[in-house]
């Protein structure tokens, strides 16, 4: 089912634009939440018409929201007769870029509505009197203003994602070194370190130990930084992670950098005692 928001209908609708029925109205704006691997939209549909409410009620009619995403070809209709709290879960990787929410009430059977408020250039001559108007099934009778937002899966990735390590051939034995003005943080560090780390990371122990070790220092080190310099989070996709995390796990920048760390990186010294 694909709905056109711009559409010229033959019939009344309610629409903020038209006055195909006068002082009526009809919103749904949804409320997003974002989680660690879904979206939720919560969505309460305000209608003014009570004709209209009791097609609803009656079966004849339903409220209908149509969530789209260009980028994934995502394409879900969901249909509801209660007008508050409406939950829409959808999976965060099956959204990316632009998600387009639109709201509707749809006809699910023949029916006629009768209103006074339905503008007389609809009515038949006849009709005048009774301002009754048939609808058939399919028919759009109420329609909200297109809402939209973004999703940037980049952001969503795990904080692993944000950092690469480099040799440094001039850095002594277990040294190691943090540069952050890029789009991912580069961890240099010597030939030795390099070394420990491709065998830690095979060994779940031994992955437990390098988080609690080297990401786990610089994750604080770049919280400390954004801490210092809120313009970073437009600056670098880094920055831009992190924060997206500090969203998700509902959390504020007023904790210490190691409370924080600890949070965003899900308790690793728990980890360390883990056998492999």
């Amino acid at each position: 089912m694909r709905l056109d928001n711009h559409k010229a209908y033959p019939y009344p609708v309610i629409r903020e634009t038209h006055d195909d029925y006068h002082n009526e109205s009809f919103t749904a704006e949804p409320e997003f939440i974002l989680g660690e691997k879904t979206v939720k939209l919560t969505i309460d549909y305000v209608l003014s018409s009570r004709p209209i409410q009791r097609e609803i009620e009656e079966g004849n009619a339903t409220y209908l929201t149509v969530v789209s995403c260009r980028d994934t070809f995502f394409h879900q209709v969901y249909k509801s007769d209660k007008d508050k709290e409406n939950l829409i879960e959808i999976e965060i990787e099956k959204l990316k870029g632009t998600v387009k929410v639109e709201s509707f009430v749809y006809i699910l059977e023949n029916t006629s509505i009768e209103s006074i408020n339905i503008n007389k250039e609809f009515l038949e001559e006849n009709s005048n009197e009774k301002h009754i108007f048939n609808y058939l099934k399919g028919n759009i009778v109420a329609q909200d203003n297109e809402y939209s937002f973004s999703i940037d899966i980049d952001l969503f990735k795990p904080l692993s994602s944000i950092f690469r390590l480099e040799v440094d051939e001039k850095l002594n034995k277990g040294e190691w070194d943090i540069f952050s003005d890029s789009e991912k943080v580069i961890i240099k560090v010597s030939r030795e370190v390099k070394t420990i780390e491709e065998t830690l990371t095979n060994d779940k122990v031994g992955k437990s130990i390098l988080i609690n070790s080297i990401y786990f220092s610089t994750v604080m080190h770049l919280i400390d930084l954004m801490k210092r310099d809120e313009e970073l989070i437009d600056k670098y996709l880094w920055a831009r992670v992190i924060d997206m995390r500090m969203t998700l796990k509902d959390v504020s920048y007023e904790k210490e950098a190691y409370e924080l760390a600890s949070i965003l990186m899900d308790y690793p010294f728990t980890r360390l005692g883990e056998q492999g």
